[in-house]
Order: structure tokens, then C-alpha cells, then sequence
């Protein structure tokens, strides 16, 4: 079988290349193709790579922590929290099972290894990150000796105020416990600067539950993508750790380029962007199904960040924490060319920071018992209450619509037809007649302008693919008449847009710098290889003023791209909008349409807009693969899971392997395809040609194919929650649902057996639990 990333290599050099080569498309295009009845020799027989999940050993582990040293600050019915008052360490007590989690132990290899000031910072309670007035940081531990500390208990815990003297830096944290819970808070009305030294970022209990090398079995947790893994292991010289911020970067401040720093080794993804973090949690495991911590940043967040420093960098430990961002630096300009130097924020982000960490034991002691936790804990608020409203039994199938697209003149551009209406309801009679009951159709490019061309603070419809609304009505009658489901949305993004869609002096957001937010692509060749970033208050005044132009079109349905997953602010001086503001303004928009829209699609959502979304769009199916991580897991799905239902990224843009349709089978994943009525050679001058390859005529055979494979699987278990799942050997995975059934898959080129059930080589078997027992 044909590698994916040798496709990259080819599809890199033709856009690198002036003159289009149509040639190397359609033959890039047919290898495509006939990938899918390969087998999955591109995986290969090693199924430890962290593109899978391994296998866990249930290995006893005892806690290496007294409470010598210690004193009781308060219990519950379930925890114990105990402190060294003076240097501020920190010990849990968890009475379910007897579990002390703790920080460091003095007189240790690895503990003597660090230098003083990580030996501080490791038994305190509160790491604190400065800036000087040159903006260079440092890092300060509360256990220092230079750090004048006060506390007074309180009925569930303590309250410590901290003064850095000598940094003329001044805050107080409460800890308490309430029921498996520990919370830190630090309330911004605490926070005193009154010298040259400024507040950088803070972390509450940094190394809370790390652990030495591959001293204790386990793992950190990191929500990378749909979730990672990175366990224990013996110190490795990894050039960088993880950190990555809740909700991705803040574009107000930081740079929109990212340098390849050789954290990762995974194939090129196409058009895909590299995971960000959706969900503010975080993870830590101590034996398998015996005691795991898990985190949820439930004030902050948006300013907040996940961090996990594997064995090797900085020490020999292993820990994992969530750290608030008060202050960053960026680039401020000093010449016209756009140069410049970093510099850190004046001016503080506001907001109450606030950690949550539960203890998990038994078998919710893993990565699953911290998803179903985070669904059942937080369901309420990350979930709206919306009914299921397709009435099929099958899953959909969800098809992306490429209407029309501006296209490149000698002199200017102009808009072109790419599906006309006609053709699309062809496509609808041939997957309905194909045995497709259940179609949703999302339609790109039906804005007047085109997909790339389009004045994003205007309404109206483009009429070169034909009449829109007439082809809703259309299909309407024809979802009544044949008893199927068959749904429209349209897709719109008001967000991330070209130059020919924005005024670029009054409607592109400003960053700390003062200057226009924008990211490029590496070929500067391209045409339109420049995007640029909306005002966060005018994406939202267009988003509302185009959806409402939707629905009095009598089109009920749609679908946002980056509107709820790129959270920005706009800083110009004397009208900012800080992050924490946009949030706000993306969920009362978000709010304020779904009155009156029937189902919402939402593209990679961040979590705290899922609650206005029927439907996740393009979910994460890999994490980012850096070099450290050594599992991707369904953390994501597992949450989701009989919530919203959520499709794949496009299938036929590098995400179609046997091997993919496996994974998509196993993560309760429906299928997408981004499709056309045109050749991708007639694209080669629209901002559309990089799509590999997209006409439907091309592909209609396999979408249909995929998709009755899938659904023969997802359709016994739509709708349903997933309750556990389990790798029992490389390669082989069951997943279980909360309505009695289970979804074996065999990833391996070997027959397997388990109990009663055979699974064949590279395939999948739903099975029925009775009574704890699997039926065929």
C-alpha cells in the first residue's frame, strides 16, 4: 500500500511548482483511490506506536509517601488533606483505598540531582513564573525560604497568602477539600505588584502525583487532539515538553507561526492543523484502575494551559499540571519591515483562577473513568438538552458540498460554479438509491461571491450554482416522500477569510503589537496564500446577520467553521476585547442562533460551545504524535459519546485506509466527504486546489462502500455512551456501550479469538452482552 506521506511529498512539490501539473493530480488522485482495498501495510505489524492505544499490565502500586513531617488541615468522608505548613508540601490521603499522593521525597537520586531552586518549587504549593523589567523570567517556589508565608484553616481546608518580597509580589490561595475533591483558588483581588517585577504565570501544586522515571506504572493524561498518553518511562532527551493552551492561541497575542521544533514524527495530514486542546483537563494515572488525580480548570481556562514534562526534562520526574497565564510576551515592532523584540504584557489578564483535582479509584482509575467522569461531572454544562431528531436507525452520512469559488484572471477573479444544484441532487438520488438513509448535506460556497470571494458582512446567494432555496424545498419533499432523512446545512466561516472577503484597514482584529492578526501559508507563490482574522465583535455581528438571512430563506440548518474554535481577542488600544470577553461573545451568538436554527454543525468546537451544537464536525481522530506521547486514546469521543454525534475530517482528503475506517468504527466516528461537481484539475486556480481529490463522480463507489461498512457497526450503538473500552492485545480493541452492545476491532492481519466471538484479520464484530456475557 501506498504511504500517505509520500503523497505529501508529491503534493508539496506541486505547490511549490508555477506551472500546475494536471498529470501528477489525477494520478495522486487514482492512487488515492485504490488504497482502500489495500491492506494496512503502511501501519505495519507495530501496533505500539502512539497512533494506537497499548495494552496495560495491572501492576500493583503502593505509595512511596509517609505523612511524617505533616500536618492534618481537614477530612471529609472521602480525602485527608495534610501540609507541611512551613515549606507548603502537600500530601492527599485518599480513605477509599489508602493512597497517599504527595509531591517529593528528600534524599532521593532525583531529588538531589535538581538544583535548589526546582527542589523549592517541587514541595510547594504554588509555583510562581516573573518577568523583570527587561521581560526576562524566572521561576520562584512558595517553599523558598525568601517567601514570607501566612495561613489561617478555614471549616474544608486552609488559606495561605504568599509575599515574595523580594519581588514585591503578593497573593493568596485557598485549598479545600469537598467531597473526592481538592481546589485550589486564587482570587485576582488578592494579587499586589508594586515593584519592577510582574506576574508571569502560576501553577498551584506543580508536581503534585509526579513520579520518578519508570519507578511507578502509569501515565500522564494530556487532551491533545481527541487525548494522549505519555507513560512513565526512564529519562529520554526530548528536545521539548507539552504545553499547549486551552482553546489554542490567543492571536491577539501570540504568533501565529509555529517553528518545527522535532517534537513530532507523524505523516503529513493534508489540510489538517495540528490538534489543539478543547477541554481545560488534564490527567494523572498510578496503576492502572487502582488511583488516578484528574484536573479540570474550572475558572481561567481560557487563560490557562496544559502542561506535562516527561522524565529527562529538567529532572528525572515525571509530572503533569495546568498552569494560568497572567502575562506572556510579544513582538513589538521597531521598524517598518516588522521587526522587533519581545517584550511581556503590561497590563494583567483578569480572571479568578480555579483547579479542580478529583481522585479516581478502581476501575474509574484510568483514561475512561476520566472521560465518563468529565461527561457525567460537567454534562450539565458542556451539554445542551436537545433531543435526537433523526428518525433513522442508520448513522448519517455526512457530505460537504463544494457550491462555487472565486477563480483567478489574468486580470482579477471571478466566481465559478463548482456543484450546481442539478448535480446536487443527483448525488442525493444516487446515494438514496444506493441504500443511504440517512444524507446530511452541508453546502460550502453558497454565498454570493463564492466560498473565497464572498463580502463576509453582506447576505446573499450565489445564483451560478443554481437556486438554493428551491433545492432545500427539494429536498424536503423528498425526505417526506421516501421516508429517509435528508438534511441541508450551510456552511459558513466569518472568521478566518481571505483578503478579497474583508475591508483590511476597518474588519481584521489587531494584536498587543498593534498590528493586523493574519497567518500565511509556507508558499508565498500561492494565490490568496494569506488569511486573515475578523474582529471578534463583527465575526459575531456577520455570523447572526447571515444565519437570520438563512432562516428567513427558510433554511433552518447550520454549520460554522472556526467561529467556536479559534478563541481571539481584538486589542486595539482604546476598544479592547480581551479573551475572556470574546468567549463570551462567541457563546451569546452561538446562544442567540440556535433559537431559531434546527441543528448546528460545529467544526472542532472548544468545549464551552458544545452546548449550542447537534453535531461535532471534523473531530480529532489523532493527537499530535510528539515524540513523548506514547498512546492516542478516544478520550474526546468517550465524552462525547451519546451527546453529540460527531463525523470524521473529510475522508477522501488523506483519511481513508482500511485502517481508518477501522479507527473511525472503534471512536463512534460517522463519515464525511468533501465532494465536487468539477475535476480538481479545474480548481487548479481557486483556493480550492489543494484538495487532493473531491469529485464526486470519482468517488461515489467508495463513499458508498466506506459508509455501509461503518454503519453496519455504529448503527447497533447510535446514540448510545460508550462505558469502557480495552486494548486485549496490539491490534485488537473492544469497545463498550451503555446499551448492551460492544464493538470488537481486529486491526492485525491475524484471526482472533475472544471467548465465543472470532474477529476476522483487518475487520471488526458487534457483539450483545447478556448478563456480563458475549452473544454473536
Amino acid at each position: 500500500m501506498q504511504d500517505n506521506s509520500k503523497f505529501s511529498v508529491v503534493s508539496t512539490m506541486l505547490r511549490n511548482s508555477k506551472v500546475f501539473n494536471t498529470v501528477l493530480l489525477i494520478l495522486i488522485a487514482c492512487a488515492q483511490l485504490s488504497i482502500f482495498a489495500d491492506t494496512l501495510s503502511n501501519v505495519g505489524n507495530d501496533f505500539l506506536s502512539n497512533r494506537f492505544t497499548r495494552t496495560e499490565t495491572l501492576v500493583a502500586v503502593k505509595s512511596p509517601f509517609t505523612l511524617d513531617g505533616y500536618s492534618k488541615i481537614t477530612e471529609n468522608k472521602i480525602l485527608e488533606l495534610w501540609m507541611n505548613l512551613e515549606n507548603t508540601s502537600l500530601r492527599v490521603v485518599d480513605k477509599r483505598t489508602g493512597y497517599i499522593w504527595g509531591d517529593v521525597i528528600d534524599d532521593t537520586e532525583a531529588y538531589n540531582e535538581m538544583n535548589d531552586t526546582y527542589k523549592s518549587i517541587a514541595k510547594s504549593v504554588v509555583m510562581l513564573e516573573y518577568f523583570d523589567e527587561r521581560g526576562i523570567s524566572n521561576v520562584l517556589g512558595s517553599a523558598d525560604s525568601q517567601v514570607r508565608k501566612s495561613w489561617k484553616k478555614t471549616n474544608n481546608g486552609i488559606i495561605y497568602t504568599f509575599n515574595f518580597e523580594n519581588l514585591q509580589i503578593q497573593f493568596s490561595v485557598s485549598i479545600s477539600l469537598i467531597n473526592d475533591r481538592i481546589i485550589f483558588s486564587l482570587p485576582q483581588n488578592t494579587i499586589k505588584e508594586s515593584g519592577k517585577y510582574t506576574i508571569a504565570s502560576v501553577i498551584f501544586s506543580p508536581f503534585l502525583g509526579s513520579t520518578i522515571s519508570d519507578q511507578t506504572y502509569g501515565y500522564a493524561f494530556v487532551p491533545d487532539g481527541p487525548g494522549a498518553l505519555i507513560r512513565f518511562s526512564k529519562p529520554a532527551h526530548y528536545l521539548n515538553w507539552f504545553e499547549k493552551r486551552v482553546y489554542g492561541k490567543d492571536y491577539a497575542i501570540e504568533n501565529l507561526v509555529s517553528v518545527n521544533d522535532l517534537r513530532a514524527n507523524r505523516p503529513n495530514d493534508f489540510l489538517r492543523e495540528e490538534p489543539t486542546v478543547l477541554m481545560p483537563v488534564f490527567g494523572i494515572v498510578h496503576g492502572v484502575k487502582q488511583n488516578a488525580l484528574f484536573g479540570v480548570i474550572t475558572s481561567g481556562r481560557e487563560y490557562s494551559a496544559i502542561i506535562s514534562y516527561p522524565s529527562g526534562i529538567l529532572s528525572q520526574y515525571n509530572w503533569t499540571s495546568a498552569k494560568f497565564i497572567y502575562r506572556q510576551k510579544y513582538l513589538q515592532p521597531t521598524t517598518r519591515s516588522g521587526a522587533g523584540i519581545q517584550v511581556a504584557q503590561k497590563n494583567k489578564n483578569k480572571f479568578e483562577a480555579m483547579l479542580e483535582i478529583t481522585f479516581l479509584t478502581g476501575n474509574n482509575a484510568d483514561y475512561v473513568g476520566m472521560a465518563k467522569y468529565y461527561r457525567e461531572h460537567f454534562g450539565q454544562k458542556l451539554f445542551s438538552k436537545r433531543t435526537e431528531t433523526r428518525t433513522s436507525n442508520d448513522i448519517p452520512l455526512f457530505i460537504n458540498v463544494l457550491a462555487s469559488d472565486i477563480e483567478k484572471m489574468i486580470i482579477g477573479h471571478r466566481v465559478i460554479p463548482i456543484t450546481h444544484t442539478n448535480k446536487m441532487k443527483e448525488i442525493v438520488n444516487i446515494l438514496e438509491e444506493s441504500g443511504v438513509k440517512n444524507i446530511v448535506l452541508l453546502i460550502e460556497g453558497w454565498q454570493k461571491g463564492g466560498l473565497n470571494g464572498n463580502k463576509i458582512s453582506k447576505f446573499g446567494l450565489e445564483r451560478k450554482s443554481g437556486s438554493l432555496e428551491e433545492f432545500v424545498i427539494y429536498i424536503k419533499d423528498l425526505s417526506a416522500k421516501s421516508g429517509k432523512k435528508i438534511s441541508v446545512y450551510f456552511v459558513d466561516n466569518v472568521t478566518k477569510v481571505t483578503e478579497k472577503q474583508i475591508n483590511l484597514k476597518t474588519e481584521v482584529g489587531t494584536n498587543l503589537s498593534q498590528s493586523i492578526i493574519f497567518e500565511e501559508r509556507d508558499n508565498k507563490e500561492l494565490w490568496l496564500y494569506r488569511s486573515f482574522y475578523t474582529k471578534i465583535d463583527l465575526a459575531a455581528k456577520y455570523l447572526s446577520l447571515r444565519a437570520n438571512g438563512l432562516f428567513k430563506q427558510g433554511i433552518e440548518n447550520v454549520a460554522f467553521k472556526e467561529f467556536a474554535s479559534k478563541l481571539y481577542g481584538d486589542l486595539k488600544r482604546g476598544s479592547e476585547i480581551y479573551r475572556n470577553d470574546a468567549l463570551k461573545i462567541v457563546q451569546n451568538t452561538l446562544k442567540d442562533i440556535s433559537t431559531n436554527a434546527e441543528g448546528i454543525i460545529l467544526f472542532e468546537p472548544n468545549d464551552y460551545a458544545w452546548q449550542y451544537a447537534t453535531t461535532f464536525g471534523s473531530i480529532p481522530m489523532n493527537s499530535s504524535q510528539y515524540l513523548f506521547e506514547t498512546d492516542t486514546v478516544p478520550f474526546l469521543q468517550i465524552v462525547l459519546s451519546g451527546s453529540i454525534e460527531y463525523f470524521t475530517p473529510y475522508m477522501n482528503n488523506g483519511f481513508f485506509s482500511k485502517f481508518d475506517v477501522l479507527k473511525s468504527i472503534e471512536y463512534g466516528a460517522y463519515p464525511s466527504f468533501v465532494i465536487s461537481g468539477l475535476d480538481n484539475s479545474s480548481l487548479k486556480d481557486t483556493r480550492l486546489w489543494d484538495y487532493p481529490s473531491t469529485m464526486f463522480d470519482d468517488w461515489k463507489d467508495k463513499i458508498i462502500e466506506i459508509y455501509k461498512v461503518i454503519n453496519s457497526a455504529l448503527r447497533y450503538v447510535k446514540g448510545a455512551k460508550i462505558t469502557d473500552r480495552v486494548v486485549l492485545k496490539p491490534g485488537l480493541v473492544k469497545v463498550s456501550y451503555n446499551n448492551g452492545y460492544s464493538i470488537v476491532v481486529n486491526y492485525t492481519k491475524s484471526l482472533e479469538t475472544i471467548g465465543n466471538i472470532t474477529v476476522q484479520p483487518e475487520s471488526f464484530r458487534v457483539v450483545y452482552s447478556r448478563n456480563g456475557a458475549d452473544e454473536k
